[in-house]
């Protein structure tokens, strides 16, 4: 050949790629290597006539091996961390199918092959699930396939715990964090959401994954068994003994049997004690002097929510067994002056209960304060009582059968309560090492706040409240003189939660008020016809859909498809890339209270009895 070699291979690679030579068949491949054969611009760039055989066995052979074989920057391309990936092996280890990628100090183990020849894949790594993520890169030639062809492959080698990805031409990029190993049973996001109370009901039929979803808030925090505890419920719970413990005298002297649930609450005391913040006492006009916490907001972020799992509630009578916890939540108070605060709550555990106890060491130590470095902390605890810790969120899981009881409303007046498959849905498509996540949970906070101030909404889309005020007003006057109707406390409530979620646009604040008619004003209401009746004789259930399709337009009317007039969702967030705009990550979804207003319109027409537990 008198001409330049790489000029010439360019050339025939150029003309193979347009007529999709890896597609062709045997007469159409013979036919192409003819035309090349005689191509005058190729004569001219070769210097000469090429042969056949030359054409055939050296350049298209080449360029066959080049479209099987995947280089690093096709592994590389799938990905949307590409950057921070490093691909592990040779050059011939990649020709070969045989080779490891590396990402966040963790190595997975990949195959390549190309699509047609995928069984080649489990030659390789056996049809036994291994556990651990194991890539495939199936090469398709520099050739569009139809996705149904596509899909049937990907199905397939899923099913033998083997991903599957596309290249040569590239899939849309996906990110390696889902398939750490590390992540747990979801992924969840790094910014944190702060909750308007510390007590949450999860609702929901049996299997959905409430009491999961609880242990991994907890894993989160990267000490799981310091801020998780599981209390399974039992159907003889009747005091609030059964849940906080008791004083015995069976040996004459009186000694405090504690339990797991207080053990758990003085090991979330410890924490503040052990963060920058001050456990002192403080002396105040209307209440006397009491034991506080005190500090900078910068503080809390070192502080971390410690999470009391009361698993299956309702097996017991929630009013009874957890009626001092009930009363004492209410009397949380946070103090903001400026970046500085004080928190403070009456007793669980009362300083007179303390006081009977002979052996105050020995409840010290079943509570954890033996160590020197808790001295003052325990005097103050034996002379004002051990009170709810700020830290501290109670989340009880709630199933709706004939072995369970109701609540009543002031069990439900002191919880926020998720409908669980609204709020955190069950997606097939996206379990476990089955699926691929498009969504995460976002991490879940204590309040910093228990009653609201104009203060705290100065940088929200409803700086002076009045919008919210307005909102809650024309939800009330439907529930007027009715079992439902809302008082002080639902106001005081709803503003935290703006506060909480600092809305800074109009779909934002109305998600806000749609999450505060799930979890707090659709709960309260339950009954038959006559009882679902407002004060002027007509069905509650269509006047509040009536108000809400005023109040939440344009979210009440936006459809699946139309995401510009969908609210965000204040719980989860999409899965993106690194580097990925706050907007860009924003998940939207329908309006929540319009299905779930909808589902029991329905169920009271079909039962002539409704409520809003699943």
């Amino acid at each position: 050949m008198k001409g330049n070699r790489d000029e010439v291979f360019s050339y025939i690679f150029s003309k193979a790629d347009e007529v999709g030579y890896m597609g062709l068949d045997s007469a159409r491949s013979g036919k192409f290597q003819d035309e090349l054969e005689n191509d005058p611009e190729l004569i001219r760039i070769a210097g000469e006539k090429l042969s056949r055989n030359y054409i055939k066995d050296t350049v298209l052979n080449n360029y066959s091996k080049k479209q099987r074989y995947i280089s690093e920057d096709d592994v590389l391309s799938v990905f949307v961390e590409l950057s921070d990936i490093s691909v592990l092996g040779a050059k011939k280890d990649l020709e070969n199918g045989i080779f490891k990628i590396s990402y966040s100090n963790e190595e997975f183990e990949c195959t390549s092959s190309s699509i047609n020849e995928w069984q080649t894949v489990l030659k390789r790594f056996g049809k036994r699930r291994s556990g651990k993520t194991r890539f495939a890169f199936l090469t398709c030639g520099g050739i569009e396939k139809q996705q149904d062809e596509l899909g049937a492959v990907v199905d397939i080698l899923k099913s033998y715990g083997v991903t599957a990805l596309i290249v040569k031409p590239s899939q849309k990029p996906i990110s390696i964090k889902l398939y750490l190993s590390n992540k747990s049973g979801q992924p969840f996001s790094l910014v944190k959401t702060g909750l308007s109370k510390p007590f949450l009901l999860l609702a929901g039929i049996s299997g959905t994954g409430k009491t999961r979803f609880v242990r991994e808030q907890a894993k989160t925090s990267k000490q799981f068994a310091e801020t998780y505890c599981l209390t399974s419920v039992r159907p003889d719970w009747h005091e609030p003994s059964d849940l906080l413990g008791y004083i015995s005298r069976l040996n004459g002297a009186a000694e405090y049997i504690t339990t797991d649930v207080l053990q758990f609450i003085a090991t979330a005391w410890r924490a503040i004690a052990d963060s920058d913040l001050t456990v002192e006492v403080q002396e105040n006009e209307d209440q006397g002097k009491r034991l506080v916490v005190a500090g900078e907001r910068d503080a809390l972020d070192k502080v971390l929510p410690y999470w009391l799992c009361l698993d299956e509630m309702n097996l017991a009578p929630v009013e009874q067994y957890f009626a001092d916890y009930l009363s004492v939540l209410e009397t949380r108070e946070w103090c903001w002056t400026g970046n500085s605060f004080t928190y403070s709550c009456d007793a669980l555990l009362k300083p007179a209960t303390i006081k009977e106890v002979a052996d105050k060491e020995k409840l010290r130590e079943a509570l954890g304060f033996d160590d020197a470095q808790y001295d003052e902390l325990w005097a103050h605890i034996c002379q004002y009582g051990l009170g709810i810790p700020f830290n501290l969120l109670v989340a009880g899981t709630v199933n709706m059968d004939e072995t369970t009881h109701g609540f009543s409303r002031k069990v439900i007046d002191r919880a926020l309560s998720f409908d669980f498959g609204a709020f955190f849905p069950n997606n097939f498509d996206e379990f476990a090492d089955f699926g691929t996540p498009t969504s995460c949970n976002k991490r879940l906070s204590y309040p910093i706040w228990s009653n609201a101030s104009k203060a705290d909404l100065d940088n929200t889309f409803d700086a002076d409240g009045t919008k919210t005020v307005a909102f809650l007003s024309a939800v009330n006057a439907v529930l007027k003189n009715t079992p439902f109707e809302l008082a002080f406390r639902a106001l005081n409530e709803l503003l935290l939660a703006v506060a909480s979620s600092q809305p800074q646009d109009d779909l934002t604040l109305k998600a806000v008020w749609d999450d505060f008619m799930m979890c707090k004003v659709l709960p309260r209401i339950e009954g038959d016809t006559d009882k679902l009746t407002t004060s002027d004789g007509k069905a509650l259930l269509v006047e509040l859909d009536t108000v809400l399709a005023d109040q939440f337009a344009p979210i009440w009317l936006a459809s699946d498809a139309d995401e510009a007039n969908q609210r965000p969702d204040l719980y989860r967030e999409k899965i993106v890339a690194d580097g990925a705009t706050e907007e860009e990550k924003v998940l939207r979804i329908p309006c929540r209270s319009k299905a779930k207003l909808q589902w029991m319109s329905e169920r009271l027409a079909s039962a002539t009895f409704t409520s809003f537990w699943p």
